[in-house]
């Protein structure tokens, strides 16, 4: 019987002829054909180079890779980011004879972005990092507050110096920013891993501390190392030149307490650990404002020093 091809089903297993199946065979021909009559070698196929350009790429990738985690985990890209005022700069104000007027502090207050700071002037104070804690009852002292960081075993991090003698504490890179002190009492804040200003306050009886930062020229780190909310303090420079101690009110992260800064106006921000540790601050007509918070940190630490400096700063006028 002759078999109608409207009768087949395209379904190979319910089949109504007994043809054998066909599988169709595709070939695509190159036009590009020899000119010496030799067959190609696979060497001229570029499929055939392909697995050796994948791993090329791979191993590009993994030393670009390499190098970003080294270049992160030392902290170096927070050293990219530079203070609006020069090492050199602040070397010159540094060698500038400085006479210290104010007889204290100005507080101010403001809230950006929803994060609360207390503002204390610094300009006209006298600056020096001391190994004891100050007395309060000292009308000379108007603030003080913690300056470089240690470790565990009381070692101190990054490079150090109290009235001229060095301290060779552990190097950090990710502590670029510092704050060096002349020996009149004068303070200057910066970016650099350059030892410079170290250097100085060695030679001159100065002070020196590194620390993390929060601020350069306007601009944030594009990552901060500490995190988690907790009190947040800053040493912080205007675009006037003007210096601030800023503490905030509440538990900050350090992207927000950075960013706030910037909003306000700071162009340039060191941080400075422990937050508001010591909540003193003696005003320009005199008057101590004291907190129980200091009594009992007196009292811990009464018998012992601490393990960094503290920075202090006086009031010439009052000594």
């Amino acid at each position: 019987m002759k078999t109608d091809p409207s009768m087949i089903d395209i379904d190979d297993e319910n089949r109504y002829d007994d043809r054998p199946v066909e599988v169709p065979v595709f070939s695509i021909e190159s036009s590009d054909k020899p000119t010496d009559g030799k067959t190609p070698t696979a060497t001229t196929n570029p499929v055939g180079r392909m697995p050796y350009i994948i791993a090329a790429f791979a191993i590009l990738a993994l030393i670009l890779f390499a190098v970003w985690m080294m270049f992160n985990l030392d902290g170096s890209r927070e050293q990219q980011l530079s203070s609006s005022v020069t090492d050199k700069e602040n070397l010159e104000l540094l060698k500038k004879e400085y006479s210290p007027v104010a007889e204290g502090t100005t507080l101010s207050s403001d809230s950006v972005f929803g994060v609360a700071f207390d503002m204390y002037s610094l300009d006209g104070l006298k600056a020096s990092l001391e190994r004891e804690l100050p007395d309060t009852t000292d009308k000379s002292l108007v603030l003080f507050m913690r300056s470089a960081d240690y470790h565990p075993d009381n070692s101190l991090i990054g490079t150090v110096v109290t009235d001229g003698e060095m301290h060779n504490g552990k190097e950090s890179k990710n502590r670029p920013a510092y704050v060096a002190i002349s020996k009149t009492g004068k303070t200057v804040i910066g970016i650099s891993l350059d030892n410079d200003l170290a250097d100085f306050a060695e030679d001159n009886n100065g002070s020196f501390f590194r620390q993390f930062v929060l601020l350069g020229n306007g601009e944030l780190p594009s990552k901060f190392s500490l995190h988690g909310k907790v009190e947040r303090a800053a040493i912080g420079r205007m675009a006037d030149g003007k210096m601030y101690y800023v503490t905030t009110r509440h538990r900050e992260t350090m992207y927000d307490f950075a960013d706030a800064l910037r909003e306000y106006g700071f162009m340039d921000a060191v941080y400075i650990t422990g937050g508001n540790g010591y909540p003193f601050y003696r005003d320009k007509d005199g008057i101590a404002h004291n907190s129980s918070l200091v009594a009992e940190k007196y009292s811990k630490y009464r018998d012992t020093v601490p393990p960094a400096p503290l920075l202090v700063f006086r009031s010439a006028t009052r000594e």
